[in-house]
């Protein structure tokens, strides 16, 4: 159990931290991710408010889970922040608004169900992570265990990053848009 929840909590924060990072490489990544809080319903005098909130929050969930015993504060805020993007994208979904994912910075990839699943996967995990975090399993001791463990994390983190381009590559049926696209939130 302690390598299953060691590599949960390195893909969950490996995860947060490219969406963090993402969103603050430059002034347009912060941008296109305000923009898509508006597009996924935010009212635009709270847009800035809501993108700030967004990247402190995923900040400080990486750092939780990263310095806290088990990791259990670090994946309640995730969950609460992956139980709104999800809403959040279904309702966008829902009302038929055209817009592409700023999950990780500037992407033209339409919205599309593979988000929700995605999400879902990753609100899964980080369930798992709190229920194994809160039942005090020892720390790893083997270092070949630890590092099988961070090799699993950073193979699905990455499958998580690359969502779009995997859908993309696989023919995923998600509508292809020409030309630019309002933005939306992970």
């Amino acid at each position: 159990m302690a390598y299953a929840l060691l590599a949960v909590r390195l893909l969950v924060g490996i995860v947060f931290a490219a969406s963090a990072t993402g969103k603050l490489r430059g002034a347009a990544s912060f941008r296109d991710f305000q923009d898509s809080a508006r597009a996924m319903g935010v009212p635009a005098r709270l847009s800035r408010l809501v993108a700030v909130a967004v990247v402190v929050a995923e900040c400080g969930a990486v750092v939780l889970l990263a310095l806290s015993p088990g990791g259990a504060p670090g994946f309640v805020l995730t969950l609460l922040l992956l139980a709104a993007f999800t809403v959040g994208i279904i309702r966008t979904l829902r009302s038929g608004t055209k817009t592409s994912c700023a999950c990780f910075g500037a992407s033209t990839a339409p919205i599309g169900r593979r988000h929700v699943v995605r999400n879902a996967a990753l609100f899964t995990l980080a369930a798992f992570g709190l229920a194994a975090g809160l039942s005090g399993a020892p720390a790893p001791t083997q270092a070949a265990g630890v590092l099988i463990a961070a090799f699993g994390a950073l193979v699905g983190a990455l499958l998580v990053i690359f969502t779009d381009e995997l859908g993309t590559l696989f023919g995923d049926s998600a509508p292809h848009t020409t030309g630019r696209v309002r933005r939306s939130a992970p």
